[in-house]
């Protein structure tokens, strides 16, 4: 199969990533921090070094603020519930996954006020178009750093240094940038992830980036390993959003991920082989490119075609994995104009090949002629 599906999760994996994860089962396989025993130790001393080289990729100085989950979504709703309580203010861009939107839906249910910022034409957010819904009632703005639909990038370095300005607080959503994009999260206040996507780790492992001095409430409550004689959740961190047993074996994998993505240039082969895609895509009759395509993300809009047709023909007819639909981001299709119709969605990683781009674009064109 030719795999062009890695903004869902990326396959194949590293080697080093498979291999972490058996020698972690066959000889780590302590629980963290849940004695004091060789086996816990060594599961500790693994989750903590993932943590370590996460920082040093996100520039933070502390790694003890970088939460596990076991993806984005629950980093996201962690933020999100951990913070908005009646009567609070949220915005999050019309790019947003549902990841975001639903427990947004849940919060203004709940009492708070959504507001929706608009995008441009390509499913851009500028921090002109955040800055007149903002009020005094503001408490956070949640913004995707690159749409899983149609890959446009936001600059969310000035999004937070506008947000900051207006005593606000920001969540950005890496799950389509981290490991593809360079990210300093150093004066950000919030950074959900990923791990199993340009982090090339399993799946089933993410994390949240909590800007120290931020109280957070937990969004599940159990034993941390620490404070045991509490009955209340502790206040330091990790711990603090870390109930029941973290994947360790995951996030053994996940660490040789990110040493793999730091020993190579981060996102280069695989923006580099969206690019090439979106080049011959575009040249095809009745397949149009939204968005600028930032990252390894390449969205069509097919004239004539099906979306989701077309991907099931690719994967019986031609041996080629990609994603027709709505993307999980019905609030993102409303805004390209797509909602009833959806895309055809590839999207590249580290181990795309010029002949595996070339053989979709062919395969998609001899489909679009019927």
């Amino acid at each position: 199969m030719i795999y062009l599906d890695n903004a869902a999760t990326t396959y194949p994996k590293p080697p080093a990533v498979i291999k972490a994860v058996a020698e972690f089962m066959e000889s780590s396989g302590g629980n963290p921090g849940r004695g004091g025993h060789e086996l816990s130790r060594r599961a500790g001393d693994t989750v903590y070094c993932c943590r370590e080289e996460l920082a040093r990729l996100f520039n933070i100085d502390n790694p003890e603020r970088i939460a596990f989950a076991k993806n984005a979504t629950e980093a996201l709703n962690t933020a999100i519930n951990g913070v908005i309580r009646e009567g609070d203010e949220i915005l999050i861009s019309a790019m947003e996954h549902n990841s975001v939107l639903r427990p947004a839906v849940e919060a203004e249910r709940l009492g708070a006020r959504l507001k929706i910022v608009p995008a441009d034409r390509d499913g851009r957010v500028t921090p002109q178009a955040i800055e007149p819904l903002m009020s005094h009632k503001t408490k956070l703005v949640c913004v995707i750093h690159a749409s899983n639909v149609v890959g446009t990038v936001n600059d969310i370095a000035a999004i937070n240094e506008l947000v900051h300005s207006r005593g606000a607080l920001t969540l950005f959503d890496a799950a389509q940038t981290a490991g593809l994009l360079p990210i300093d999260a150093s004066d950000f206040d919030f950074l959900a992830f990923a791990g199993h996507k340009g982090l090339y780790g399993p799946t089933g492992t993410g994390g949240l980036y909590v800007r120290e001095g931020l109280t957070v409430k937990p969004l599940t409550f159990g034993g941390t390993g620490s404070v045991s004689e509490s009955a209340l959740m502790p206040d330091i961190f990790p711990d603090r959003l870390e109930a029941g047993t973290v994947n360790a074996a995951g996030i053994a994998g996940l660490l040789e991920g990110v040493r793999f993505v730091m020993n190579e240039a981060p996102g280069g082969r695989e923006c580099l082989m969206a690019r090439r895609l979106a080049e011959k895509l575009g040249s095809i009759k009745n397949v149009e490119i939204l968005g600028d395509n930032g990252v390894n993300v390449v969205g069509v809009r097919l004239r004539g075609v099906d979306c989701v047709d077309a991907a099931a023909a690719l994967d019986s007819e031609y041996g080629i994995a990609a994603r027709g639909g709505l993307h999980c981001a019905p609030l993102a299709h409303r805004s390209l104009g797509t909602i009833g119709a959806g895309l055809l969605r590839f999207s590249t990683g580290a181990f795309t090949t010029e002949d595996d781009v070339d053989a979709a674009a062919s395969a998609l064109e001899e489909i679009m002629e019927g």
